[in-house]
């Protein structure tokens, strides 16, 4: 049986504006799971938002969900979904708009940590989690609502190696359950084993199989001289105030002119409470043996020659067009305007420069907050697993922008959940068991690959 139909459905989001979603059609039946793949922006967002009447503007066509179906969504950016402050009384808040009386809920709502991997003790605050953690918690706070319908927006981008293979185990239950599954993915692939039906939306018009981009190939031998030491860290202990350490460093750790050097960890590791610290914004830290560009890190002190680039890029948003958003702080801190339409034309993105960043997908979103540091010329560039929500062109074209920089003398350190051999990059820094540990110089030319790959 039919649990959700979409009929000839045409959506734009402003009157003179382009069709985002051009007459799609799609059916959804009991135990079926169907992936969609797209380029960044094309609209696989919107089609979630559509189905779960979350959409600003009223679209064309036929939307048909059967009666007493129950939908559920998980977002690309699940903090804009969170409306309680710790993990427990997160899931708990549905049970609660469904009348569960209380002393069956605890055991639900550990139910549902345990279905999605999730560890934690129930009276966590939701911001310790990280965004991958974060990711599972509101699959689980969807799952007590024991749903019909789940819907996935890009799960693979924000969930490590264990979390993915925790989440396949999940869909698995969930078909076994009858339950459906609608996954938005740039890495479709990674969902062979549970997917049924593959679709890719592009131009507006979805159709069956999957996305592919070409290739953009690298510079087979990029050079980079390796020159002075800007970030220096000596052994330390990572931790809060009145918390144990979250990760220990018995090295000497330093980052060097010209280097792209990749911080690999899983959720929750300390990347993103580690960068943040380089950049001198991470509250309630203690002190740590650190300098960057000869001194000591804290907010405001680095000017434009530090850039760092949060997992959550809205954060970082808020001129009325990209633009307007890329040319703020080149006006803040006296560069040249044209920096600006330089790295759009670079990134080939001059068609957003009138957009307003607060209607772009999430990919788009981090394309812009990234163009943004990129024109300002960094001396240090921190970047928080800046490639999610890319397509593999987007994907490239970062890479790209990376390159030209370090070649500059740009040092850049950029987090992952998964290891880059293949990209690249000088050395990496790896965190994992609560121990930081960094790979040694061994060279000085960055050697790339003939063409890039997302996956």
């Amino acid at each position: 049986m039919n649990l959700l139909e979409l009929d000839g459905v045409s959506f734009r989001y402003h009157c003179d504006s382009d069709l985002v979603l051009n007459e799609v059609s799609l059916s959804i039946q009991e135990g079926e799971c169907h992936c969609i793949s797209g380029p960044t922006g094309s609209g696989k967002s919107s089609i979630l938002n559509l189905i779960m009447g979350c959409l600003s503007r009223p679209f064309e066509g036929e939307l048909h969900v059967a009666e007493d179906v129950v939908l559920g969504l998980v977002m690309q950016d699940p903090n804009v979904q969170f409306i309680r402050q710790s993990v427990g009384a997160e899931i708990a808040f549905a049970l609660e708009n469904l009348a569960v009386p209380y002393d069956l809920m605890v055991g639900r709502v550990q139910g549902a940590l345990r279905r999605v991997g999730l560890y934690v003790s129930l009276d966590t605050p939701i911001e310790q989690l990280s965004l991958g953690q974060k990711y599972r918690l509101m699959i689980a706070a969807q799952l007590v609502y024991e749903p019909n319908v789940i819907l996935l927006d890009e799960p693979w981008a924000q969930l490590d190696d264990t979390g993915v293979e925790e989440l396949m185990s999940v869909l698995r239950r969930l078909k076994a359950d009858n339950v459906s599954i609608v996954l938005v993915e740039h890495n479709p692939g990674v969902f062979d084993d549970v997917v049924d039906h593959f679709w890719q939306l592009q131009n507006g018009k979805l159709s069956p199989g999957c996305f592919q981009c070409a290739s953009i190939p690298f510079t087979q031998a990029v050079c980079a001289p390796i020159g002075r030491s800007l970030l220096s860290l000596q052994p330390f202990d990572f931790c809060f105030e009145d918390q144990s350490p979250l990760f220990v460093c018995h090295e000497h750790l330093q980052l060097f002119e010209g280097e792209i050097v990749t911080l690999i960890g899983d959720n929750g590791a300390g990347k993103s409470s580690l960068l943040k610290s380089i950049a001198g914004i991470q509250s309630k830290v203690k002190g740590l043996p650190l300098k960057v560009l000869g001194k000591q890190p804290k907010l405001g002190v680095f000017g434009a020659e530090l850039g760092l680039l949060l997992q959550r890029p809205n954060r970082q948003l808020f001129e009325n067009t990209v633009l307007e958003e890329m040319q703020f702080s080149l006006k803040r801190f006296g560069l040249p305007l044209e920096n600006a339409d330089r790295v759009l034309a670079e990134m080939e993105m001059e068609d957003l420069r009138s957009h307003s960043p607060h209607t772009l997908s999430y990919g788009q979103q981090h394309l812009v907050a990234l163009a943004s540091l990129a024109s300002m010329k960094p001396k240090i560039l921190l970047l928080d697993d800046p490639l999610a929500g890319l397509d593999q062109a987007f994907y490239c074209r970062v890479w790209q922008l990376l390159l030209r920089l370090s070649r500059q003398g740009t040092a850049i350190l950029l987090s992952s959940h998964r290891l880059m051999s293949h990209m690249p990059v000088t050395r990496s820094w790896h965190l994992s068991g609560g121990l930081l540990h960094g790979e040694h110089l061994s060279g000085a030319c960055i050697t790339g690959m003939d063409s890039a790959h997302v996956g």
